[in-house]
């Protein structure tokens, strides 16, 4: 822990050192503040989870959001490695213990029917086997992986954040996977039905390395992490020719236009920390921005040469989807979005908020796919 705190410290000075001076993150600092209210609003329209990674990811300024070399990557292997090491260990008794938000559990032996919920990402990208039952929903970006499987679903309130109990207990699991997003009640009435063990998914390669070690299966799990590091190795290389052009990622809601940040939130800083594009002057300023809502009337002073463009709500409701694609529909009409340099050049490009807007080891490598898809020579 010493080590991840010695990280958090080292990135959070490399982002001030960034970000200018006060004076820069003050300014994008008071751009936000001009939308607070509308800010406030949109937020109450999200799911409890979008909510919650809102005010953890989307502020900028939580401590997890940021690591030595990127949110979604720790400063090297051996630090996942040894985080992972920390969250499944062997007791004195020679049992497998997974630690984690709610407690510690001691995992069951050869598991044969396992329940996971919120945590499919990491399970598919690991082929964990003996899966009885997933979360899964239309409109999922794994909706067609789960179906593959023929496992039965898991229903999930989104807006209450609870677990369908009765569903979950009628799959007779040994084993049940969560993320760490729930409330502590929820964990207490699943540990009820069987031994649960939960991982944060924020930090996708330590949650699947963590996982491969609670199942036995940590050489698999420490290949498929390679495999994750060599696809951003090699999209970065392919990159190089446009690695020297701005680029900037912009979110837009019904009420506001979000503009995420260099470093300090883990939904872009894979475009930079990973894959070696430059940031747009205004992402680097809005490290340290107390919120990141940007106004129509500072939208012209972004110089990206090429925007990636969120329009939605990531896996949410098609009113709310629709809402804020209507909202785009508005914007472009705007001569304060079309003087925007890349509107002008038409380096506008509208990705998936399903996996731009979510954590995860495939669900980042979908991002990555795309951004070579609009970049890549």
């Amino acid at each position: 822990m010493k080590r991840f705190t010695a990280i958090v410290l080292s990135a959070a000075m490399l982002a001030m050192s960034l970000s200018g001076c006060a004076s820069s993150g003050n300014s994008a600092g008071t751009a936000g503040a001009n939308t607070m209210a509308e800010s406030s609003a949109e937020t109450a329209g999200e799911t409890k989870e979008t909510q919650a990674e809102s005010v953890q990811a989307d502020a900028g300024q939580s401590a997890d959001a940021v690591s030595g070399a990127s949110a979604n990557q720790p400063s090297d292997q051996g630090d996942v490695e040894a985080q992972a090491a920390e969250l499944v260990y062997q007791n004195e008794n020679g049992e497998t213990v997974v630690s984690h938000k709610y407690g510690e559990t001691i995992m069951p032996e050869n598991p044969q029917r396992i329940v996971c919920i919120k945590m499919e990402d990491i399970a598919l990208a690991l082929g964990v086997e003996n899966l009885v039952a997933c979360r899964n929903f239309e409109t999922f970006y794994l909706e067609d992986e789960v179906n593959a499987l023929g496992v039965g679903t898991i229903s999930v309130d989104e807006e209450a954040n609870t677990i369908n109990f009765e569903q979950v207990l009628s799959y007779e699991p040994d084993l049940i996977i969560i993320r760490d997003s729930f409330e502590q009640s929820i964990y207490d009435e699943l540990s009820k039905i069987a031994p649960t063990i939960a991982f944060r998914l924020q930090a996708p390669q330590v949650a699947m390395l963590a996982m491969g070690r609670a199942l036995g299966i940590e050489d698999r799990a420490k290949e498929r992490l390679q495999q994750y590091y060599d696809k951003i190795a090699s999209a970065k290389e392919a990159l190089q020719d446009v690695a020297g052009e701005e680029v900037a990622m912009l979110r837009i809601l019904q009420k506001e236009i979000r503009l995420y940040p260099y470093s300090s939130n883990d939904m872009s800083s894979f475009l930079y920390l990973d894959l070696g594009l430059t940031p747009d002057p205004m992402a680097v300023e809005y490290d340290n921005a107390d919120s990141l809502a940007i106004s129509m009337e500072t939208l012209p002073d972004l110089t990206a040469k090429h925007i990636f463009l969120i329009a939605g709500y990531g896996s949410q409701t098609a009113e709310a989807v629709e809402a804020a694609k209507q909202r785009y529909e508005e914007i472009k009409a705007d001569p304060l979005w079309q003087a925007v340099p890349a509107v002008q050049s038409g380096s506008i490009y509208e990705v998936d908020s399903r996996t731009w807007l979510t954590h995860g080891v495939i669900a980042t490598e979908m991002r990555i796919d795309q951004v070579l898809d609009y970049l890549g020579q």
